[in-house]
């Protein structure tokens, strides 16, 4: 469930798995505010922000992504995780707030080069 009333970019290689929510507005709970979408903005409390995953991100299945969040080139998001903030680059991470449980391997770079090579520089291709 992509919620992107104030934009979420998703970069080249990354990917969402089953069940996921990405949220980049949310209402204000504290009842200061209207929470409904049929009421003029003038009432609520919206909060908004973009959520951007960079470069070979993957987010597990269940996974909830709050609004103002980058998850920075090559982390991981491990499943039913609940991710509040921006997460640092090639770190695997899990839980509710996510927390980094270690690094995550650059092995894969070597896989897209080869990737891409082989799709734009193959014979068969230029045939």
């Amino acid at each position: 469930m992509l919620s992107a009333g104030d934009g979420i970019v998703m970069e080249d290689f990354s990917g969402l798995s089953q069940g996921v929510r990405i949220y980049s507005r949310t209402d204000d709970y504290s009842g200061k505010f209207l929470t409904n979408p049929t009421v003029p903005e003038k009432y609520t409390g919206i909060t908004k922000g973009k959520v951007t995953l960079e470069r070979h991100v993957i987010i597990g299945s269940g996974s909830v992504i709050l609004l103002r969040v980058t998850i920075a080139e090559g982390s991981s998001v491990g499943a039913l995780s609940l991710v509040t903030k921006s997460l640092d680059r090639w770190g695997v991470y899990f839980g509710s707030p996510a927390k980094r449980l270690k690094r995550r391997s650059q092995a894969l770079l070597q896989l897209e080069k080869q990737f891409i090579d082989e799709l734009f520089y193959s014979k068969e291709i230029l045939d």
